[in-house]
């Protein structure tokens, strides 16, 4: 216990550390006068680093609230499927919010209510999402029988068909209508919906608070299903209602800030090897402020850079490679 301690302040020191820099480090390279003489132009300086700071915060806001939902889902879900290379993405989450942007500006337009609109669009798209996971899980896992894996395998077909579609729709739309939507589906300091941050900060700390209340049941889990059963667990319960808390977070993440594919797996698989333990508690807790380490670093490192690329390819291309890795790892063991 000792250890996570000390690994749990050396995240939280690092997260500052990340948070301070895509606050701040804005400041060191802007060639300007921190102390000009001139009142007017000191109050006009001032007003502009208050209206940055505020963007921003909102901003790190989004990224600590998405990070602590997909690495939390993401840990709940390799339990479900005892698995530790898959994440919530591969049943569509991703795929199905993009196909939802990409539905309401080609058959409504990017001038809609249903698009401006912040709050009615993350509604739209969370509705839609958290109906189709229901569905999916409704239609696939059978009372008293582990479907998981018949799930996994629709969620990857669903996956698949919700980006061609979305692809086919994209080719045929207007040029600066596919621009809009690319805006709106691509994560970048420019587009993060943090006009419903106050709507997602309640939803984000009831789902934890289910997810944590379940933390012993989930360690059970994690020895298997049929051991789970023997010890007393209702399985099934339990897997029906995680799969619902991960349809809300993923709805919740997604329309915040976009589909991020990998940051779970590298966040949760980091924080296992960091902490060498089971308990889903210490490794929620490490995979959480892992997450927001990549992610707010990862954007900083962005906007200093001009903007070469995104975050998104900043973290598939460190998640690919660390995907391969585990996939390697597992064969030899």
């Amino acid at each position: 216990m000792r250890h996570h301690k000390n690994v749990w302040m050396m995240l939280i020191v690092l997260s500052i550390v990340a948070i301070l820099f895509y606050l701040f480090f804005w400041m060191l390279t802007t060639p300007y006068d921190l102390f000009p003489s001139d009142p007017e132009r000191a109050d006009r300086m001032l007003s502009a680093i208050k209206s940055i700071l505020s963007r921003k915060s909102s901003q790190v806001m989004a990224m600590i609230i998405s990070a602590i939902l997909i690495s939390s889902t993401s840990l709940i879900f390799q339990t479900l499927t005892n698995n530790r290379i898959l994440t919530p993405s591969l049943i569509g989450f991703d795929a199905i919010f993009v196909l939802v942007q990409t539905v309401i500006v080609f058959f409504f337009t990017s001038s809609s209510i249903v698009y401006v609109n912040p709050y009615i669009n993350f509604l739209v798209a969370a509705t839609l999402m958290i109906v189709l996971s229901l569905l999916m899980y409704r239609l696939i896992l059978r009372k008293n029988r582990n479907h998981i894996i018949f799930l996994l395998l629709v969620g990857m077909v669903l996956s698949t068909l919700s980006r061609s579609l979305a692809t086919f729709l994209q080719t045929v739309m207007d040029p600066e209508e596919f621009q809009s939507l690319l805006i709106r589906t691509e994560v970048s300091i420019a587009n993060m919906n943090t006009t419903i941050i106050w709507l997602s900060l309640p939803l984000m700390v009831l789902i934890v608070i289910l997810i944590v209340k379940n933390f012993r049941s989930y360690d059970v889990m994690s020895l298997g299903e049929s051991q789970a059963i023997g010890l007393g667990v209702d399985y099934a319960k339990k897997l029906n209602w995680g799969l619902i808390y991960i349809a809300l977070a993923m709805s919740i993440s997604t329309a915040m800030i976009g589909p991020i594919s990998f940051l779970g797996l590298i966040a949760v698989n980091a924080a296992r090897e960091i902490l060498k333990t089971y308990k889903h508690f210490p490794l929620f807790i490490a995979s959480s402020l892992i997450a927001i380490i990549f992610i707010v670093l990862g954007q900083g490192i962005i906007v200093e850079t001009g903007y070469l690329t995104t975050v998104t390819v900043l973290i598939s291309m460190i998640g690919g490679a660390y995907m391969i890795y585990l996939v390697l790892k597992e064969n030899k063991t």
